[in-house]
């Protein structure tokens, strides 16, 4: 794989790149164009016969089809980076989007790598459903003549790891095709592991007689799958200043939404985007962890190749605020007579004993003499919390705005908080800064025509990207009618950004918008229930081109709003409940309904 830099180079590089503002990178982004432009002229005026040999001619006959199914960005950057070590490896390799790839197209492939997301309770994501449903219907076609492998993305912390993944490798094994490769089960972040995975199976692609350079296997993962025109990263993230905290629940509220303002001079993001945080442990959940197991916080344990202090690492660098399989199957395997092992008997009883628990439940329940360095290396690397931004880029340019219902619940005698919106609840306005960068979410944007419709659902946080919309909106020219749905428990304490809504409101920037208190009435009424009520004139602007979009729980809310829009398709559009799901499916695919759910 071509590299312009060494590791010394590249850090050097990105050191300078993050150090800049944004003036800063747009002259550093032209001075770069410049030369690549001047250069690229240069070598489009040389003659390029003599580089057309018959191995390079042999070499781009063969064909490798690189399928990728994923809700954000990362599948699509990844299989990217495999088409460019195919390339480098003398391979012909084609990317295609498994979201418009049509499916019968695959009795056409002869070699497929499939790098595919699992989403939600063990889900394909929307991006490949289409393929998943025709290799798991009764009448999917044999595969004989493919050959394929798969990479599958996932979060070994949920209990369905890599499961669509997983489903796809034997799918496609039961109906005939060939296994190149096992299957490689990436774990939350591509790994050197995943690329030396990536190089064994491209080489073996390679006819050995075919003269091109066999890619080495002994190089670390050098280049991530995150743009690159993003300068800021989870593994270089953007410290963003807080301007603003604030809360949006009225007095008397049993909970805490706040409204958090950063400021984000170095950061480009567009409405419907995510802002990933890296969040830090709390040090009174540290403090339990080695009080619990009696160990000492200064002890050095080597994490990521460094030596560090336990304490640093449980506070910065480990994942305890959450029990995940992973970390209970180490244990168990550590300590094999641990009646910790109970449960693991089944996937019900694991799912019932994770609930709620943290690495201090388990450790106090199960008590065992670990060492320091045991114990690091049970645990997961802390990862980021990912939350809509609720603010618009041209409506407050150089900050980023949060809408954070803070976690707060009893477990285990123990009063327990999320792991990031604990941390955000405790950033100071003076002087505390928020590690973040920017998660594009290219599935959740608003029309390409400025004059469509828009109608917005959302309940409780599942505000914030709303929010952001409506700002755009407000400041870009012709812009078509707004709908509003938003449910929360409370009218009184709970209707965040009230005065906001109803500002819009009154300029006609939001047209119209419609609520659901759950808890104000003696029968829960909630935003599916307000669907229904005004389904005709719903119905009219879904027929008239409206474009639809849900945020919230996915589990629940998501769900039921999707039910009742099938419920008006059938109602008012004279559809079965089969022709109503490929209704909707069609307008997912078209971009007409878009979903952002958590």
């Amino acid at each position: 794989m071509y590299k312009p830099f060494d590791e010394e180079q590249f850090n050097q590089f990105t050191r300078l790149v993050n150090s800049q503002d944004i003036k800063g990178l747009t002259w550093i982004s032209g001075y770069i164009e410049g030369l690549s432009q001047s250069k690229s002229t240069a070598i489009a005026a040389e003659p390029t016969t003599e580089n057309i040999t018959p191995e390079s001619t042999k070499a781009a006959s063969q064909q490798l089809t690189i399928l990728y199914g994923s809700r954000t960005g990362n599948g699509a950057a990844l299989a990217k980076l495999a088409e460019r070590m195919a390339t480098d490896a003398g391979i012909n390799a084609t990317v295609r989007n498994m979201e418009t790839y049509p499916p019968r197209s695959i009795l056409k492939e002869k070699r497929v790598l499939v790098i595919v997301s699992t989403h939600g309770e063990g889900d394909p994501p929307f991006q490949a459903k289409a393929m998943y449903d025709y290799l798991h219907a009764k009448r999917a076609p044999e595969l004989n003549e493919l050959e394929y492998a798969v990479l599958a993305l996932g979060d070994s912390s949920y209990y369905h790891f890599c499961k669509t993944g997983k489903d796809v490798d034997t799918r496609l094994n039961e109906l005939g095709a060939k296994r190149l490769k096992e299957i490689n089960c990436s774990d939350v972040d591509l790994k050197a592991s995943d690329e030396q995975w990536l190089k064994e199976l491209l080489n073996s692609l390679k006819q050995p007689s075919d003269g091109s350079t066999t890619l080495p296997l002994n190089e670390s993962a050098s280049i991530s799958p995150a743009t690159v025109l993003q300068p800021y990263s989870k593994k270089y993230p953007y410290n963003a200043g807080v301007l603003e905290k604030i809360n949006l629940h009225g007095r008397g509220s049993e909970r805490t939404t706040l409204h958090i303002e950063l400021q984000a001079d170095g950061l480009k993001y567009e409405p419907g985007d995510s802002v990933g945080i890296l969040p830090v442990n709390s040090t009174t959940l540290v403090n339990e962890a080695l009080s619990t197991t009696g160990l000492d916080g200064a002890t050095e344990v080597e994490l990521q190749g460094k030596r560090i202090p336990l304490k640093e690492a449980l506070l910065n660098q480990l994942e305890i605020g959450k029990l995940n399989p992973d970390v209970l199957k180490k244990y168990v395997q550590l300590f094999p007579d641990s009646k910790a092992a109970t449960h693991l008997t089944d996937s019900k009883t694991l799912q019932e004993y994770l609930y709620g628990r943290d690495l201090v439940d388990l450790l106090s329940a199960y008590p065992e003499k670990l060492t320091a360095q045991q114990l690091v290396d049970l645990l997961k690397p802390l990862q980021p919390r990912y939350y809509s931004i609720a603010s618009s880029p041209l409506a407050y340019p150089g900050e980023l705005h949060l809408t954070v219902a803070l976690v707060e619940y009893q477990s285990n005698r123990r009063t327990k908080n999320g792991t990031c919106t604990g941390f955000l609840s405790e950033v100071l306005l003076e002087n505390d800064t928020v590690p973040v960068f920017i998660e594009s979410n290219p599935n959740f944007r608003l029309p390409a025509n400025p004059s469509t419709s828009i109608i917005m659902i959302g309940a409780g946080t599942g505000i914030a990207p709303f929010r952001a919309f409506i700002q755009e909106r407000e400041l870009t020219p012709e812009a078509g009618k707004s709908w509003l749905f938003f449910g929360n428990r409370h009218f009184e304490t709970e209707f965040l950004y009230q005065t906001e809504w109803q500002h819009y409101l009154k300029s006609g920037v939001l047209t119209r918008m419609d609520v659901a208190f759950s808890r104000d009435s003696d029968q829960p009424v909630y935003v599916q229930h307000r669907l229904l009520e005004n389904g005709k004139e719903l119905y009219d602007w879904i027929s008239e081109g409206a474009h639809v979009y849900i945020c919230g729980d996915m589990r629940k809310m998501a769900a039921d709003v999707q039910l009742a829009l099938s419920e008006l398709l059938q109602q008012y559009g004279g559809l079965d409940p089969e022709q109503a799901q490929q209704e909707l499916d069609q307008m997912q695919r078209e971009r007409r309904l878009q979903l952002d759910v958590y």
